[in-house]
């Protein structure tokens, strides 16, 4: 008896600890920026996102060919002539969230900071965030601006005075 209840506290506590991490469920990463021509608009839903509520450790991966725009030609210029995707396939974040977010009851601003790879350069970057609690999920959202040259991101001459020199990236991501 004694043999059993050890066995399940086991279980138990190992349960305990992974309900602490949570993952993607749905939401959306998008990215802007501004041309003179029009601007430039992508959109995701997918992302693999680790966020461990006990750490604060995040980890986030988006395949770059998951981001759709308005029009094809625009998908296949980001993909082909941008980001190299096919080369670097994957844009990644790990990093550590600087506040207690273990106990969230409302909607808190957090700082995270750590290294963000695209295209193959990794940098080492603050974020503001916000996250929340709504309808049984944690709520993260954020807005990061990149500058295409600290990732090495060539622009093709003849748009390089009608593209703007940075993206904003907005998230929202539903975690469970």
């Amino acid at each position: 008896m004694i043999r059993f209840l050890i066995i399940a506290g086991f279980l138990l506590s190992i349960n305990t600890l992974q309900a602490q991490v949570f993952s993607f469920d749905h939401g959306e990463i998008e990215f802007f920026t501004e041309s003179v021509l029009s601007d430039i608009e992508a959109v995701t839903d997918k992302a693999d996102v680790k966020l461990d509520i006990q750490t604060g450790n995040i980890e986030v991966t988006i395949n770059i060919q998951s981001f759709v725009f308005e029009s094809e030609t625009m998908q296949e210029h980001f993909n082909e002539k941008y980001m190299e995707s096919n080369k670097f396939p994957q844009a990644t974040f790990k990093g550590k969230i600087v506040q207690n977010i273990s106990n969230i009851t409302g909607e808190i601003e957090v700082d995270a900071a750590g290294k963000m790879t695209i295209h193959g350069v990794t940098n080492e970057i603050q974020v503001k965030a916000k996250i929340s609690k709504a309808e049984g999920y944690t709520v993260v959202k954020c807005k990061i601006p990149v500058l295409f040259k600290d990732y090495n991101v060539d622009e093709p001459s003849i748009l390089t005075k009608s593209v703007a020199k940075d993206v904003l990236i907005n998230g929202t991501l539903y975690l469970k």
